[in-house]
């Protein structure tokens, strides 16, 4: 797997780069192919506004949306830790703890899709989360997967095998406001019919 390497300066950039070599399957990149990197491995002393706007600028510049950002760094303020992960910060690890065999592991994890956090940061961000949901998204009726929670009920039901006629009655809603909402989440994604709608509830967990 193709791996960026990017610090604050150019010592350590390079000797992470040589231990890289060392782990099987792992393979630093030039920075002229940072567009196909698979993981960004970062290092900073400390995280700040500076470090934020590294990782927009690796996920702006990544090919593949999907890959994922190791952190070796010091703390993470709190308000940092839901706006990193939304630039692709996946795993962090302590930059005053971690021997390179933790780096590399942490690598390894990112670019099978999982994420190395510390008990600390996993708390931050599920509270943060959490906050979100309830000062944002709960009162303008939408859940995490983007739909709305009407529209939730809706294909919760379509799940279970009923028709139009009898979501409607069981939510109190007329068989024409049913097909609505089901009309309003096929056109706003795109999707073909309800079966599709359904099967995005299920993909973004919202059933």
């Amino acid at each position: 797997m193709g791996v960026l390497v990017t610090a604050e300066d150019a010592l350590t950039a390079e000797g992470a780069r040589a231990r890289l070599r060392d782990y099987a399957g792992l393979r630093p990149l030039p920075a002229a192919e940072r567009h196909r990197a698979d993981v960004h491995l970062v290092f900073a002393d400390r995280f700040t506004g500076a470090t934020l706007d590294l990782l927009r600028s690796l996920a702006a510049d990544g090919h593949d949306a999907g890959a994922g950002a190791v952190l070796v760094t010091g703390e993470v303020p709190d308000r940092y830790v839901l706006p990193a992960v939304q630039y692709g910060l996946r795993s962090v690890v302590a930059r005053t703890a971690a021997g390179f065999d933790a780096v590399a592991e942490a690598v390894r994890e990112t670019a099978r899709g999982n994420a190395v956090l510390p008990s600390g940061l996993q708390g931050a961000l599920i509270d943060q989360v959490l906050g979100l949901r309830s000062s944002v998204l709960e009162p303008a009726g939408l859940t995490f997967s983007g739909l709305g929670i009407r529209e939730v009920e809706v294909l919760r039901l379509l799940a279970e095998g009923l028709d139009t006629a009898d979501i409607g009655c069981r939510l109190n809603y007329s068989e024409r406001t049913i097909k609505q909402v089901i009309s309003g989440v096929t056109g706003r994604l795109g999707l073909r019919n309800r079966t599709q709608a359904v099967a995005y509830a299920f993909r973004h967990g919202a059933l």
